[in-house]
């Protein structure tokens, strides 16, 4: 029967794991010789156990094999120079464009002009001409755009007033309809000669007949009532040019009678 396969995890037990390293440690550095020996190549192991102890095996010597090593994977000193000169060029030419894009921004600004010759002024000059330009079309572009927004708004407003007006016109037409009319309908009575029971009623405490006034609404099962209120303008008007007149007659009359 064939091995099973081993899963490849830690193991716990401590001395389960010395033996197991021992085994292996051996079989890695069999391998390593076999190697070496079969390939004729220069072959080194180096090993430390959980412990802090030092395993090793090398096909020559050790030394010489790691500064080998060391001489294969570290660069030469000459590439190191020459990389190192590159970047000390780059360096310098970041340097000077730095430089010249702080003075370029001062002269724009109108700072550090002690030095500049009439051409270098009337190129300036031109550059200032040309930014104030771009930056008073980008404002017009930006104001216009505002104005455009703002009078799609307006259109939108007036359009909400006219329906919301067309609304209440429709409202205004329908409530009318609707609705009964809540003022009331005066009815006057007409005066009447006072009857002869009132004789034992002062004249101050009698109620004249103009101001009282029936009034009713437009249901027909809703009760008369009887309302006192001062007289209406209009018959008290009719009211006092009759009595006016009666009292003109009868004085008349009396004058008569005096001169017979």
């Amino acid at each position: 029967m064939g091995r099973g396969k081993i899963e490849i995890k830690k193991i716990e037990n401590v001395s389960t794991r010395q033996v197991t390293f021992s085994k292996r440690r051996a079989g890695l550095l069999k391998k390593a010789h076999e190697l070496s020996v079969l390939c004729d190549a220069e072959v080194a192991i180096i090993v430390f156990s959980n412990t802090g102890r030092l395993y090793e095996f090398s096909s020559s010597s050790m030394r010489g094999i790691l500064d080998r090593y060391n001489r294969a994977t570290e660069p030469s000193t000459s590439q190191l120079q020459i990389e190192m000169r590159q970047e000390q060029v780059e360096l310098e030419v970041l340097r000077n464009e730095l430089t010249r894009l702080r003075n370029e921004n001062a002269r724009l600004m109108g700072n550090n002009l002690g030095g500049t010759n009439v051409q270098e002024l009337i190129q300036l000059e031109h550059q200032l001409s040309n930014a104030i330009i771009s930056v008073r079309e980008k404002k017009n572009a930006l104001v216009f755009e505002e104005m455009e927004h703002l009078k799609h708004r307006e259109r939108e407003l007036g359009y909400e007033n006219e329906v919301l007006r067309g609304e209440i016109d429709k409202l205004r037409r329908f409530i009318p309809l609707a609705l009964p009319s809540t003022q009331p309908t005066f009815l006057e009575q007409t005066p009447m000669a006072a009857p002869s029971s009132s004789a034992g009623i002062s004249k101050h405490d009698r109620v004249s007949p103009d101001t009282v006034c029936y009034y009713g609404s437009d249901n027909t099962d809703s009760e008369t009532a009887l309302q006192l209120r001062p007289p209406c303008s209009d018959h008290s008007k009719t009211k006092e040019s009759t009595l006016t007149k009666r009292e003109c007659n009868s004085s008349s009359c009396r004058s008569d009678e005096m001169e017979q």
